[in-house]
């Protein structure tokens, strides 16, 4: 696997430190952190799925969640899914938009491709 660009580095350097600042007993959902970072929805979600174990170990990973605050019915859940919505309710987040907070740090300005320039 080639290495990963040092804009896609420095993206994900900084998503790691927006999930690592969001307080426990707390969610932001992923549009809004899309926004924060000036990138795509979708890209949020691939970096996400893409932590090592190390780092989600590391990260708060589980309290970024949907845009919509839904997951799938229970019998069609990931893993990954079970796995977050355990981790939140050990937090005691069980009503989601409840504990929405906005993305700690705003990284809208930022134009990723100039990093590493």
């Amino acid at each position: 696997m080639p290495k990963p660009s040092p804009a896609f580095q420095a993206m994900k350097r900084a998503l790691l430190e927006q999930l690592s600042a969001i307080p426990r007993g707390k969610i932001v959902k992923l549009d809004q952190m899309a926004v924060a970072m000036n990138i795509p929805a979708r890209h949020v979600a691939y970096m996400v799925s893409q932590l090592s174990e190390a780092e989600r170990e590391m990260v708060p990973w589980h309290r970024l969640v949907p845009s919509g605050c839904t997951f799938p019915a229970e019998a069609k859940r990931s893993p990954r899914q079970i796995e977050q919505l355990r981790l939140l309710a050990l937090e005691g987040v069980s009503d989601l938009p409840a504990h929405i907070i906005p993305p700690p740090f705003d990284y809208s300005s930022v134009f990723w491709a100039d990093e590493g320039l």
